[in-house]
């Protein structure tokens, strides 16, 4: 079950450059008992309108990070754009966590991440929480730009591969990595574009793994409220019913996800 939605007052602590983006820590009030004390990577938080302050427009986050401390009270990190100018000092108020989110492995398994641009920033919490819970971890990354790359140090202080490429290359390497190092991985989790989704997923099915997915771009031109109200985020999937019959039905990510079973994107069958 996702933990409760509350609105939050954040305090930005530190800003830390890293690529086209920065890390952003903020301090919240409270403790063990704050809704972010079950939050999990894959889950999104929101910066709610402020006419008062010209903002006009929602601003929709990945989590990137989550630390609940009985003393030293909760921290949250996110990764927002450089040119934002986040600064220490700032205050935000937040509504979150929201969404589902990606579970670890009853067991320690090999796990193998992908992802694609700023959709990949789950995967930075969650390389560091499966690590934490004993998987070996490898992770493929795909990006325009070098600079549009995840915090890499933190990547490789927590996997025992990182892969870069080139979105075109990013399937080839994919491959690459679940035939070789990976090859004994049993569950593949991925963030990033649609498109780019429906095909890691089917990789990973077609070897009998695990699959989970962030389905919700938020690189899309279109507004995405994180809220459900909007509906640009809507997804047709095929799923199964109570009887186990396959249906079409269209997919709310912010309320039904983001994160979902890969089969439920996969073209092959749709």
């Amino acid at each position: 079950m996702a933990a409760p939605v509350q609105a939050m007052e954040a305090v930005v602590t530190a800003v830390r450059p890293a690529g086209a983006r920065d890390v952003v820590s903020l301090t919240v009030a409270g403790g063990p008992g704050t809704a972010l004390a079950g939050a999990r990577p894959g889950q999104l938080v929101v910066v709610p309108v402020d006419p008062l302050a010209g903002r006009v427009l929602p601003e929709v986050h990945w989590l990137a990070g989550v630390s609940v401390d009985p003393v030293h009270g909760t921290s949250m990190e996110l990764l927002l754009d450089v040119v934002r100018g986040t600064a220490p000092g700032e205050r935000m108020r937040l509504l979150g966590p929201l969404g589902s989110g990606f579970r670890a492995p009853a067991s320690p398994v090999p796990t193998v991440l992908v992802g694609q641009g700023v959709g990949a920033v789950p995967l930075r919490w969650l390389a560091e929480l499966l690590r934490a819970r004993g998987c070996p971890v490898h992770v493929v990354l795909g990006a325009d730009d070098p600079e549009q790359h995840l915090d890499l140090v933190h990547l490789r202080r927590h996997a025992r591969s990182v892969v870069l490429a080139l979105p075109p290359d990013l399937p080839a390497a994919v491959d690459r990595v679940l035939d070789g190092e990976a090859s004994d991985a049993a569950v593949l989790y991925a963030a990033g574009p649609v498109r780019v989704l429906r095909d890691v997923a089917a990789r990973g099915l077609r070897r009998g793994m695990a699959v989970r997915v962030a389905a919700l771009d938020l690189a899309t031109d279109g507004v995405v409220c994180g809220t459900g109200l909007c509906g640009t985020c809507d997804l047709p999937v095929r799923t199964t019913d109570r009887d186990g019959r396959l249906v079409e039905r269209v997919l709310r990510p912010c309320l039904e996800g983001p994160v979902v079973p890969g089969e439920w994107l996969v073209e092959e069958l749709r």
